[in-house]
């Protein structure tokens, strides 16, 4: 990041952005009419819902806007151009009007609208409604507060487009002809259309700027960019802007009268009373002083310019080599420290691998041991349980013993008693096969 990005950012850090409501029975635009050309607002803009906003930057008035809430655009924004060193361009983070919607709300100025959306919208536009759109919140004039009662829709490339036409209008006809000494009075606004965004904002027609200053010598000019051509920009004079803005409009409604016109044609007209005339020594010197006094800005400018860019080079370097030898150090720093973590934990790795081999060899002195020890340990304790076992053994003999004697004896019993039955079971069967066979016989004879 380049230090002057850095001191940008700095600087825009304390900022207070915000902006109220210019109430009923308050003179135009209260604090804010000093943004007007002698504190004179526009005449002529007729629109219903007209709100009037006096708007701040770092606590002081910064603006005047009227903003059409059936619209839901501004219609213009007023601006006092005081340089570059003046410009405040918008933020990133666009800003409500809470009274818009709700006159009694308790924010009595501009808020964040990531802060507060619940209940707005009804008088104004929201980021929401430029959301799946082709359309995004562009600035009046781009060197405005981030207010989105200060923003029309505008594709993208015409709002970038718009913003370089304005720069170089600046650059090349304002600073020349008037200074950037705070007397040019700029008002940014737009013409709304029958295009609606989402049924509810207006996309305007075309957007105007225009200028106006009294200092070196009265000057004006208008432009009108027409929405949708990029390219496209017309310069005309205050008056012609003017009969185009519907209504009877009148911007500077205080200015000098016949006085205002484009160089090119105060020029025009300043050559031929010359010619008509005869030489005129007090315009010629003036004339003179203004080409002089442009010589002189254009050069203390370019070498302002051409000193500020080598105090940047020279920081940009100055800072790129401390940025350089912070990271080396940090990053050397860092893998000290690592290293000089790691040796205690390697010291206690170390450690506990000795405990953990002196163990397993202990481990393996005992095993060792145990299985030396282990085969006349059996034996000895098997011949010292043997009477025990033998002893103990007898009574289980001895009734293995009985047990056979009895079933021998069961056996004998049980065959003594077979063979009876048997026998019986025989001698059974034949009487009675002997005796069937007599009785049959004695029938016979007998019949």
């Amino acid at each position: 990041m380049s230090v002057a990005a850095l001191v940008t950012i700095l600087a825009a850090l304390p900022c207070v952005l915000y902006g109220r409501v210019v109430q009923e029975g308050e003179d135009g635009f209260a604090e804010c009419n000093r943004f007007f050309y002698r504190e004179s607002p526009p005449e002529g803009f007729t629109h219903p819902g007209q709100v009037r906003i006096c708007q701040r930057y770092r606590g002081d008035p910064h603006s005047a806007t009227l903003y059409s809430t059936e619209h839901r655009i501004p219609l213009y924004s007023a601006f006092i151009y005081r340089g570059e060193e003046g410009a405040t361009p918008g933020a990133e983070e666009w800003m409500l009007e809470p009274q818009l919607d709700d006159s009694k709300s308790s924010f009595d100025e501009a808020t964040k609208g990531s802060e507060q959306t619940e209940g707005l919208g009804t008088n104004q536009a929201l980021e929401e409604d430029y959301a799946s759109t082709d359309y995004q919140p562009g600035l009046l004039f781009h060197r405005a507060p981030a207010m989105l009662t200060n923003a029309v829709p505008l594709p993208q490339n015409f709002k970038e487009k718009w913003a370089v036409d304005v720069d170089e209008l600046i650059k090349e006809k304002l600073v020349p002809q008037c200074g950037s000494e705070g007397n040019v009075h700029i008002i940014a606004g737009a013409v709304p259309s029958s295009n609606q965004m989402k049924d509810k904002v207006n996309i305007p027609e075309y957007v105007w700027l225009a200028a106006y200053c009294s200092v070196p010598e009265a000057w004006s000019l208008g432009v009108i960019k027409t929405v949708g051509d990029v390219d496209g920009v017309e310069q005309v004079t205050l008056e012609e802007l003017e009969s185009r803005l519907p209504g009877d409009v009148k911007l500077f409604s205080s200015q000098d009268g016949g006085g205002a016109m484009p160089p090119e044609q105060r020029t025009s007209e300043s050559a031929t009373q010359t010619e008509d005339e005869g030489p005129a020594e007090p315009g010629a010197f003036s004339r003179c002083f203004q080409l002089l006094f442009c010589i002189v800005y254009e050069v203390v400018k370019n070498v302002f310019g051409l000193v500020w860019f080598l105090v940047k080079q020279v920081l940009n370097f100055v800072f790129g080599r401390l940025y350089w030898i912070w990271t080396a150090a940090t990053t050397y720093i860092f893998a000290l420290s690592k290293v000089l973590l790691n040796i205690p934990c390697d010291i206690l790795r170390v450690l506990a691998n000795i405990f953990c081999g002196f163990f397993r060899i202990l481990n393996n002195v005992f095993s060792a041991v145990c299985l030396v020890l282990r085969l006349p340990t059996r034996f000895l304790c098997d011949m010292a349980c043997f009477p025990y076992y033998t002893i103990c053994a007898i009574p289980d003999v001895g009734i293995d013993i009985l047990s056979g004697i009895w079933g021998v004896i069961g056996l004998g019993f049980h065959a003594v008693f077979g063979t009876f039955g048997s026998s019986f079971s025989v001698a059974s069967f034949a009487g009675n096969s002997f005796f069937s066979k007599l009785i049959g016989q004695s029938e016979g004879y007998e019949n």
